[in-house]
């Protein structure tokens, strides 16, 4: 009963919250203004942002402020979410959490790499200083690795990335240091999956399975565009999960050139859903088709487990759309350009096309 209760309560709540999601006109609002604070004032016109943003004022608002109390409100929307879902709702809460500790880990190392590691505290979302028991407050104290490691303290990071300690007047491997981080991210993410059954593993396995396929797709084809490496370099660097197979990965690997490389997805499950998507950089591939898959999942699944990793996805994407629009007015982009930017503007046009072949919920 009680998981029939919290089963009904995460399927209501959530597709409750996304039916309060930005639409194609709300869009067009946004990216017809013209300062962050007309931003701003734009927001908190709808009730999902309003009680966040109403703590920001027009009049000395900064574009960083703007984008931290955004994820901010993304991540208490979830936690809510995950409260409700009694078998790994806990768990994927660790599990954003532990992404977004990755992601602020790389935005250090890169500013560390590049000589400007005091800036990192300008850029840090203060709300995560009290999610996260990392001090990453302290890494812009740091002058070097070992300073950044001592921050890190005992925390699985720290053991995870002190072999890669670069050695005296050598710069971060970021590539291989990001690589180590996300092997530790998705097999936390694979143990919670291995947690579920049936339909309902099947779908997360599915999700996450596609998104790491692609993911290795679009991994393959900057290293061949920007790098000269040999295959067993490259194979060296894909994240060893997912559902592509030993040799359609060397396949990849030792593909001559992005034709070829797109010949070869096209054999596999995860490869077949490009040619659906628009997309202007090849970079966007993994989260456009994790958009389009969350968006099929929030309609029809009947896992409570789906639902939640679907809206949260659903939710990051619109989150950052709105970024895109920021920093798109910030940095005086053609709105044209940013328009082309924005995930669920894209995959709108896309259903609307098809309305005829498959019904579109979300433009009701």
């Amino acid at each position: 009963m009680a998981l029939s209760y919290a089963s009904n309560a995460i399927f209501s709540k959530a597709r409750a919250m996304y039916g309060k999601r930005l639409k194609e006109n709300d869009y067009a609002k946004l990216l017809g203004c013209n300062s962050v604070p007309e931003i701003l004032s734009c927001l908190k016109g709808y009730e999902k942002y309003a009680p966040m943003l109403n703590k920001l004022s027009e009049r000395d608002v900064h574009r960083t402020q703007l984008e931290s109390a955004l994820k901010q409100q993304l991540f208490q929307d979830y936690e809510s979410l995950c409260r409700y879902e009694v078998t790994v709702g806990e768990d994927f809460s660790k599990y954003t959490i532990m992404r977004a500790e990755i992601n602020q880990i790389m935005n250090f190392l890169t500013m560390l790499n590049s000589g400007n590691p005091h800036e990192f505290y300008s850029t840090l979302p203060k709300y995560f200083l009290r999610v996260s028991s990392i001090n990453f407050a302290a890494l812009s104290n740091t002058n070097n690795y070992d300073e950044f490691l001592n921050v890190l303290g005992k925390s699985a990071y720290a053991k995870l990335l002190a072999p890669y300690k670069p050695k005296s007047g050598e710069r971060i491997d970021i590539m291989t240091v990001e690589n180590v981080l996300l092997f530790h991210l998705f097999k936390t993410v694979y143990e919670i999956v291995d947690k579920t059954k049936g339909a309902e593993h099947d779908a997360l396995k599915k999700i996450f399975d596609t998104n790491i396929d692609l993911r290795n797709f679009t991994r393959v084809l900057r290293v061949k565009k920007y790098y000269k490496l040999e295959p067993d370099q490259i194979k060296k660097l894909l994240i060893p999960f997912g559902s592509l197979k030993a040799r359609q990965l060397e396949a990849l690997c030792n593909a001559q050139d992005s034709k070829e490389l797109f010949a070869v997805m096209q054999q596999t499950m995860a490869g077949r859903c490009i040619s659906r998507l628009e997309y202007s950089y090849t970079s966007e591939i993994p989260r456009r088709a994790l958009y389009e898959e969350s968006h099929k999942q929030m309609y029809f699944s009947v896992n409570p487990s789906v639902v939640l990793v679907a809206y949260h996805a659903l939710a990051e994407t619109e989150v950052d759309n709105i970024i895109h629009i920021i920093e798109g007015v910030r940095y005086g982009v053609d709105a044209e350009k940013v328009k082309s930017l924005l995930i669920m503007l894209i995959i709108l046009r896309y259903c609307k096309l098809r309305r005829e072949e498959v019904k579109c919920p979300f433009l009701l």
